[in-house]
């Protein structure tokens, strides 16, 4: 025998398919819905066997209490947004304090003056078996290879002295160059290194991108300082 739709359900169906063709389904339950929900229960019910009381106390209560959370919710993001603002507020207060100090910062990119050599940072997530420090030019290219040696591959923050030579032993010209950081295990697995740039705080600047700080030639955001001396 063939299924039949009784006339409540039909009824349903026909109240929210329009709501699934205008808006974007979603996996949560707003207060909205719940009263949407709770209003379609009223009409749908036997007008000779309505819930009880004790039933529709139950679900008002549940409705109250899912409206408070997500007016909880709400101040929290609001809180959270004001934290943030106060935050950069006193970062731009206290960012010219940071001129002239050593910082340590997340960043690919190293300053190169021509002549002093170059502290390259790396940080290791766990121990190393084997770590290689590469040099690229602006353009990209590898022009050298440092082997990292085996005292500084434990867990941690490191750096190795770059000299400014190319893999030949000549000097390379000024500028801003990247580095690098292929490391392993002892079962030869990768490690995720990341690399620090190294060195005395120069300058500030405002970004439309936020804060940042000057590094030799390098723009660091403020927020990606790691050490501070």
């Amino acid at each position: 025998m063939p299924r039949t739709v009784s006339p409540v359900t039909e009824q349903l169906f026909q109240e929210l398919a329009p709501q699934q063709t205008e808006k974007t389904p979603t996996k949560q339950l707003g207060k909205d819905d719940f009263l949407k929900l709770l209003t379609l229960q009223l009409r749908s019910q036997n007008p000779l066997d309505p819930a009880s009381n004790q039933e529709m106390a139950a679900q008002l209560a549940q409705f109250s209490a899912l409206e408070q959370m997500q007016n909880i919710s709400g101040t929290l993001e609001q809180l959270l947004q004001s934290n943030a603002s106060l935050a950069l507020s006193i970062a731009q207060y206290s960012a010219p304090a940071l001129i002239g100090r050593t910082a340590a910062a997340s960043s690919s990119q190293i300053p190169f003056d021509g002549t002093t050599p170059v502290q390259l940072g790396f940080e290791l997530p766990t121990a190393a078996a084997s770590a290689t420090v590469e040099v690229r030019s602006p353009s990209g290219a590898v022009i050298r290879r440092i082997e990292v040696p085996p005292s500084l591959l434990g867990k941690g923050t490191h750096s190795i002295e770059w000299d400014g030579r190319d893999e030949r032993g000549n000097h390379v010209a000024a500028g801003t160059y990247s580095i690098a950081v292929t490391a392993t295990d002892a079962e030869g697995n990768r490690i995720a290194a990341d690399t620090l740039v190294r060195g005395r705080i120069s300058g500030i600047r405002y970004t439309s991108n936020g804060l940042v700080v000057m590094i030799g030639s390098v723009e660091v955001p403020i927020g990606n300082i790691v050490e501070l001396n």
